[in-house]
């Protein structure tokens, strides 16, 4: 949680002197998201996997797509949602009116915490991860 904290900061940083353009952070989108439901809601809270919006929901995304967020405004995302509705995994973000998706850097490869395949890995030792 800490690596994540730092890249976030490290990645805002960069991006207020100018030395990393927020655009380079995420990408066109590369597949279709459009059949993925829409979700709108506004920002409460920046948390260590994402966001807070105000009803409570828990949105969890990519470290490239924190820098189109801002607290207390309206932010619509592409995502899946949980069974019990609490928790979105967002897939993809409108900046005004452009989809702005994941850098490829970001995606990564099989299960990685926060992910809803993470929470039903089975780790060794019976503790958590």
């Amino acid at each position: 949680m800490m690596i994540t904290r730092f890249s976030a900061l490290f990645v805002l940083m960069g991006s207020l002197l100018g030395g990393l353009p927020v655009v380079a952070q995420a990408a066109d989108c590369q597949y279709d998201v459009k059949p993925v439901p829409v979700f709108t809601g506004m920002v409460s809270r920046i948390t260590g996997d994402g966001v807070l919006f105000a009803d409570g929901r828990d949105v969890v995304m990519p470290e490239s797509l924190l820098p189109f967020v801002r607290l207390a405004n309206e932010v619509k995302v592409h995502g899946l949602v949980s069974l019990d509705g609490r928790k979105i995994w967002v897939l993809a973000l409108y900046d005004k009116d452009r989809l702005v998706c994941p850098s490829v850097l970001d995606v990564r490869k099989g299960a990685y915490p926060g992910s809803a395949a993470y929470d039903v890995i089975e780790h060794q030792g019976g503790g958590s991860p």
